[in-house]
């Protein structure tokens, strides 16, 4: 198994949707967007993915909290 994959069922396993890096980046298993960087980095977080807001850059955000509007 590659670090991704192990990062990914446990992530999967214990409930949350994917990872993100506070103000910088998030990543989800939908759409394949999960580790886009190929790059696992200590300093991401488990976390939830939440819909963006209208008129955001994003259709997602991810981040350590589920809020109203989630996805998953």
């Amino acid at each position: 198994m590659t670090v991704k994959e192990i990062v990914e069922q446990w992530l999967k396993k214990n409930g949350y949707d994917g990872l993100y890096l506070d103000d910088e980046c998030g990543c989800i298993f939908e759409y394949d967007d999960f580790m886009p960087c190929d790059e696992p980095r200590p300093d991401c977080s488990a976390g939830y993915v939440t819909k963006g807001k209208l008129g955001d850059e994003f259709d997602f955000i991810v981040g350590p909290h589920k809020k109203n509007g989630e996805m998953s």
